[in-house]
C-alpha cells in the first residue's frame, strides 16, 4: 500500500498536466454550457393568410414555418401576449408552369413558383419592424406520381427554412441599445427586402 506523501507526489504532478489539459480543451472551443442561445426567444405564428385561390395551402406553409422556427435552438413559438416578434405572412402568389409536354401535349414536366411576404411585427405595440418576401421554384413529373401538391409540400419546406433564416437579428433584446435604438439605427421601412 502507498503512503500518503506518495499520494500527495502523484497529485502534486499531475494537477499541473490537468490544468493544462483544461486550458487546451477551452483554448479549442470546447465548453460546458448550453450550444444555442442563451436566452428564449418567443415567436408568435399566427395562421398564414392566402391571396390565391389554392385551398389551405396557407394551412400547410403556416405548419412547416412553425415546426422549422421550433428546430431552431433557442427559439420557440408562443402565444401573442407572452412573444417577443409576431410572424404573419401571406401567400402572395402561387403559379404553376408547364416546362415540357409530349406529342400529345400531356404535360411531362412542369413547376410551380411560391411568392409569400412577410411582415415581423413588435408583439408589445403592434408595430411594424419589417417586412421581406420570399420566393420558391419547384419542379415536378406527373409520370412520377408528383403533383401540383407534391410542389408545394416541397415548396413550404423550403419557404419555411428561408423565413426562419430571414428572421435572424429581429428578436428585442433585454435593453434598447441591444436593439440598435441606442445607436440611432432604424428598422428596415415596410416593402425592404431581405
Amino acid at each position: 500500500m502507498k503512503s500518503a506523501a506518495t499520494w500527495r507526489r502523484a497529485v502534486k504532478s499531475a494537477a499541473p498536466i490537468a490544468l493544462t489539459l483544461a486550458w487546451l480543451a477551452a483554448a479549442c472551443g470546447y465548453s460546458t454550457g448550453p450550444l444555442g442561445r442563451h436566452e428564449s426567444q418567443q415567436v408568435c405564428v399566427p395562421m398564414f393568410q392566402n391571396q390565391t385561390f389554392w385551398r389551405d395551402f396557407e394551412v400547410g406553409l403556416t405548419r412547416e414555418v412553425e415546426k422549422e422556427l421550433a428546430a431552431r435552438p433557442g427559439i420557440s413559438i408562443a402565444p401573442r401576449e407572452r412573444a417577443d416578434i409576431v410572424l404573419e405572412g401571406t401567400i402572395v402568389d402561387f403559379e404553376q408552369h408547364v416546362l415540357t409536354e409530349s406529342k400529345t401535349d400531356a404535360v411531362s414536366e412542369s413547376s410551380t413558383v411560391t411568392r409569400v411576404r412577410i411582415d415581423v411585427k413588435d408583439a408589445r405595440t403592434g408595430d411594424l419592424v419589417r417586412s421581406f418576401t420570399v420566393r420558391y421554384r419547384a419542379a415536378f413529373v406527373p409520370a412520377n406520381g408528383e403533383t401540383v401538391q407534391t410542389a408545394a409540400n416541397t415548396s413550404f419546406v423550403n419557404l419555411a427554412r428561408r423565413i426562419a433564416d430571414g428572421l435572424e437579428g429581429d428578436f428585442p433584446r433585454a435593453s434598447a441599445e441591444a436593439r440598435g435604438s441606442a445607436r440611432g439605427e432604424a428598422p428596415v421601412p415596410p416593402g425592404g427586402s431581405h
